[in-house]
């Protein structure tokens, strides 16, 4: 299916409704560019699921390669039954079991979702903490001009950009942080932390796949506090999660000194975002540093859970996805719709 088809469907659907169209619109045709190159690329990049029934009901889904072995999972949509939802987010985790060179799987959404929190987040509860994860955080947009005037003086520690090699302080800040299925999850536990060698495979097709990362040190010189920051094609993600910046400060730290990191590593991480076509950071973060940001001019965009789960768990993950469509096929069973 091509990306002119397949947005056609979300139209109908009303997945994309006026204002989530008007929002994108500015940048409509660099997004459909996007996903037709990826398209080039077969699978290596980018791969959509779809159903279709005789009736004309329908579902689709998508995925693209966010790190080394990592997919971020998206665009649950569908008209007319359940079983395309259902067909759909089973093959999904089929065809990586069968293949088996993923490590770890993610999908966002809102926790006012009642059926995504459900399916995402009830199949990070049935794997457990060892194999999964729900990660909540506020998103919002920071615009550069107010990241940039964020920057303090560098009173008690300083920040520096990491380069490409492992850096166990930092994987030990993200599983402090978000735990270790995130850590592990977003290849932060090894080496290439720039994405160099995905950034390879999204240049086949003339797109960029690549992470910066930003990290601010006591004046102990322990690692205090990062910035991670993702750049990829625009618009792979509808709410532009392909550029976000993860922000990660240290539990350890105080009201005050949690202040004066997150002002520093917005100030660095704003250079990722020179060329951004938004003229923002796309910020995650908790709920007490959003807030003061918000309050410094920063855009709310919504809540999400990052719903991470590893391919230890993709097993159980398919089991919970049937199970809970069956619930529902059970449930319209026994109280049918009226009609007429």
């Amino acid at each position: 299916m091509s990306p002119t088809e397949l947005f056609g469907r979300y139209e109908q659907s009303r997945f994309m409704y006026p204002a989530k169209r008007a929002r994108l619109a500015p940048h409509w045709p660099v997004i459909l560019e996007n996903w037709q190159r990826a398209r080039r690329a077969g699978e290596l990049l980018n791969w959509v699921v779809t159903y279709d029934e005789p009736g004309g009901g329908w579902a689709s889904m998508v995925a693209w390669r966010s790190t080394h072995a990592g997919w971020h999972a998206q665009h649950l949509v569908g008209s007319g039954s359940l079983a395309g939802g259902h067909a759909v987010m089973l093959a999904t985790q089929a065809v990586r079991l069968r293949e088996g060179r993923d490590l770890a799987h993610q999908n966002w959404f809102s926790p006012d979702n009642r059926f995504s929190a459900l399916a995402f987040g009830g199949a990070v509860g049935r794997v457990g903490p060892e194999q999964g994860a729900l990660v909540p955080g506020e998103y919002l947009m920071v615009p550069l001009p107010l990241a940039r005037a964020l920057a303090p003086g560098q009173q008690g520690g300083g920040v520096d950009e990491l380069d490409g090699g492992a850096c166990p302080e930092l994987a030990d800040l993200a599983r402090r942080c978000r735990g270790g299925v995130y850590a592990r999850a977003e290849g932060l536990d090894r080496d290439d932390l720039g994405l160099g060698d995905v950034d390879r495979l999204y240049r086949l097709v003339g797109l960029r796949r690549y992470r910066r990362i930003w990290v601010r040190y006591d004046a102990g010189g322990r690692m205090r506090a990062a910035a991670v920051a993702y750049r990829g094609p625009l618009g792979f993600n509808f709410s532009f999660l392909e550029n976000r910046c993860d922000l990660l400060i240290s539990p350890e730290l105080d009201e005050e000194e949690s202040q004066r990191a997150v002002c520093a590593l917005l100030a660095a991480a704003g250079t990722a975002y020179d060329d951004f076509e938004l003229a923002a950071v796309p910020l995650v973060a908790d709920a007490a540093t959003a807030g003061s940001l918000v309050a410094a001019g920063a855009q709310p965009v919504r809540s999400y859970s990052q719903a991470v789960w590893l391919a230890e768990a993709f097993p159980a993950c398919y089991r919970h996805i049937d199970d809970l469509y069956a619930q529902r096929l059970r449930g319209r069973a026994q109280h049918p719709r009226r009609t007429g």
